[in-house]
């Protein structure tokens, strides 16, 4: 009886791993990423409106995928309550 609990902790695992996989290879890249650009000084100069901001490039690259996450989110959450409806 328990390699049966075991198979199905492991199906679960294959499970999350098969609905996960672009999530975790998009986060693995966002991190070297991250990294490769956090060794080097550089910076990237935003040009807004009428102002321009200049932040260290590994923020820029950080503060993308923050945006991009929540849109995600928000987008998957309108997409389940149409589901629902």
């Amino acid at each position: 009886m328990s390699q049966t609990g075991s198979r199905t902790g492991e199906n679960s695992f294959v499970t999350f791993l098969k609905r996960r996989w672009l999530a975790i290879v998009l986060v693995v890249l966002l991190v070297v990423v991250a990294i490769q650009n956090a060794v080097g000084a550089d910076t990237a100069t935003i040009f807004l409106l009428w102002g321009q901001l200049k932040m260290p490039t590994w923020a820029l690259v950080l503060i993308v995928f923050v945006v991009g996450a929540i849109a995600g989110w928000i987008m998957a959450r309108n997409r389940a309550a149409r589901k629902r409806r």
